[in-house]
């Protein structure tokens, strides 16, 4: 009984682990009861969409389709320093929860022409 109490205990962990792994733009409670996940695909034409509007506590997940991409924040454009998500293979995504307002302007790495935004309202 009480290994598989330990393995359940180790299995939430994990969980909160890997829900970890996103950045946030803030740190603090979040106050939104009904977050949504937005998702970004990114290709070598550009972000679909390329504007995201959001409430904050929201989630953007973006996620190749293509080749590897990788996000990274403009800072001089958006009003918190996020860290960039690093290569994101074909198939895979990667998210940010963001709990402050603020417009985010963001760009692909590997097509340094293409920029989004996500509004946080």
């Amino acid at each position: 009984m009480r290994s598989n109490a330990i393995a359940v205990l180790a299995g939430a962990g994990a969980l909160v682990a890997l829900a970890a792994c996103g950045s946030s733009s803030s740190t603090g409670n979040n106050q939104n009861p009904h977050p949504v996940n937005h998702n970004v695909t990114i290709s070598n034409s550009g972000f679909t969409p390329d504007t995201v509007n959001s409430a904050v506590g929201d989630t953007v997940t973006w996620t190749a389709t293509d080749a590897v991409h990788a996000i990274s924040f403009i800072a001089a454009l958006s009003p918190d320093s996020l860290q960039g998500s690093g290569p994101i293979g074909v198939g895979q995504s990667k998210f940010t929860v963001f709990l402050r307002n603020g417009t985010y302007t963001y760009l692909d790495d590997s097509v340094k022409a293409d920029t989004g935004v996500v509004i946080v309202q």
